[in-house]
């Protein structure tokens, strides 16, 4: 249901807002919202990708696979939203092995070892999707 929308001229006669511009381009506006639609908590995967260089105890290892492998997929689409089917080769590598890694059920080495590579995918991933956006201060 679309509601029709009053079109009015900006109220501009308040000090300083002559000169007001936006602090951030139109595109990078866009950029920031295809990254926030991915709706992957970024501190949480990173709180996760940083665990998991020590030895987790078994569960806690499942648990931070099964997360991963979650995310993995909502970072591959926001990778092709904003990117295409026709990415960069670097990216394009990390997209298949993130697709690969996110059904296999085993990988040599063990839990441990799927769950590093699984780290290492989502990070590149998350560098490449935040690469250019500003500074966010909490």
């Amino acid at each position: 249901m679309t509601f029709p929308v009053d079109r009015r001229e900006p109220n501009r006669s308040g000090p300083g807002l002559k000169d007001w511009k936006p602090p951030l381009s139109a595109e990078e506006l866009r950029h920031i919202a295809r990254t926030l639609r991915t709706g992957v908590p970024v501190d949480d995967l990173y709180d996760i990708i940083d665990a998991s260089v020590g030895r987790p105890d078994e569960p806690t290892m499942l648990a931070m696979t099964e997360r991963l492998r979650g995310a993995l997929m909502q970072l591959v689409n926001a990778v092709v939203e904003r990117d295409g089917e026709e990415l960069a080769p670097g990216l394009a590598n990390l997209v298949e092995q993130a697709r690969e890694c996110r059904v296999a059920e085993a990988l040599p080495g063990g839990p441990h070892a799927q769950l590093r590579r699984l780290s290492i995918i989502t990070e590149g991933l998350l560098e490449n999707l935040l690469t250019g956006m500003p500074e966010v201060s909490a």
